[in-house]
């Protein structure tokens, strides 16, 4: 019975040192450390383009895009259809939220001239020569030309050597570095060397 009771006291005496190791040994609460730290982790975005806030925002690490959309405000030219507000975020990522091309900016200008043609009187268009009449006829002609600093994709990919990807990549360019100086810009859009510019140079023209 004595030697019975010596096992198990050196059993209990055994069971309390491995405890004692352990709790030495293992992390003070590790698995809610972890968790903590896991929950503080946040991750930063930058967010630029068609919003009222750019600039740096900070969101959880499980955010998704329209989390940082919500953050920056995007404005009503903003072209969110162009946009996977799905789309889950990195940390260090750069958002580029798109403008609307193409808005009623880019249909302005023949309306002027069609407004003004209308309001001319008709016997001076009639006492004109027909060389007169012809010199008329020029600015009309540059209103066909693609204005490439407000023309949309549709009317981008009716140009020679563009097709829709292209045409998205020059309004992506005129989003990130605003509106072309002069129509040989477009060579430092991606996809558009000398040969391919060359066939679209007498159809396109730069404007507001």
């Amino acid at each position: 019975m004595e030697r019975r009771m010596r096992y198990l006291w050196w059993a209990v005496l055994g069971i309390l040192v491995l405890l004692a190791v352990g709790k030495f040994v293992m992390p003070h609460g590790t698995n809610a450390s972890v968790q903590k730290a896991s929950n503080n982790r946040e991750i930063v975005v930058y967010v630029s383009g068609a919003v009222s806030k750019s600039g740096l925002v900070h969101l959880p690490i499980d955010a998704r895009l329209n989390d940082a959309l919500k953050e920056a405000n995007p404005l009503p030219e903003a072209n969110l259809d162009q946009m996977n507000p799905a789309e889950k975020l990195k940390d260090g990522q750069k958002i580029t939220v798109p403008f609307k091309a193409g808005i009623n900016s880019a249909t302005q200008p023949t309306q002027a001239v069609q407004s003004n043609q209308a309001s001319q009187p008709q016997s001076l268009s009639q006492t004109k020569s027909p060389q007169a009449m012809q010199g008329v006829g020029n600015p009309t002609s540059s209103q066909n030309k693609v204005n490439i600093n407000t023309a949309g994709a549709a009317e981008l990919d009716k140009l020679p050597g563009v097709g829709p990807a292209l045409a998205e990549r020059i309004i992506q360019y005129r989003t990130d570095n605003g509106p072309f100086a002069r129509s040989e810009d477009l060579q430092k859009v991606s996809g558009i060397g000398a040969k391919t510019y060359e066939k679209m140079a007498s159809m396109v023209m730069t404007g507001p």
